[in-house]
């Protein structure tokens, strides 16, 4: 009795398998970027030791200004676009240098609206800046 010959119906080479799914892993991991998050670039003042050093403000050289849920703008109550936002504090800051600026929005608006306030702001040159969630 003859025995028949199997045919070989070909395959992939299964070998380099590893070489090769190494190979991609490395090129992946050197040329992916991750992007950092680096948060906020703000100098705090140090925390005062005492409660009885801290200095009350008057009214006229706080400019309130408020972020609703929807995102929009109030400078001292009235409604304002970034830009305008921008224009005005520069105004602000050249009647009074001593302007502090205080920056509230409310707790579900969303945070790019609170950080475009505060580049405008920024830009216009305030350095005087109280944050706060309502």
């Amino acid at each position: 009795m003859q025995r028949r010959k199997r045919k070989n119906l070909g395959g992939i080479p299964l070998i380099s398998l590893p070489d090769v799914a190494f190979l991609l892993l490395i090129f992946f991991l050197t040329t992916t970027t991750f992007d950092i998050k680096t948060g906020l670039g703000l100098v705090l003042p140090p925390a005062s030791e005492h409660a009885e050093e801290r200095v009350r403000l008057r009214d006229e050289n706080i400019t309130r200004i408020w972020i609703n849920q929807q995102g929009i703008i109030s400078l001292d109550e009235e409604p304002v676009s970034p830009e305008e936002l921008e224009s005005q504090v520069r105004r602000i800051m050249a009647q009074n240098p001593e302007m502090v600026f205080s920056l509230r929005t409310h707790r579900q608006s969303r945070y790019d609206n609170m950080i475009t306030a505060l580049d405008r702001l920024r830009a216009a040159g305030a350095e005087r800046i109280s944050l706060s969630t309502n």
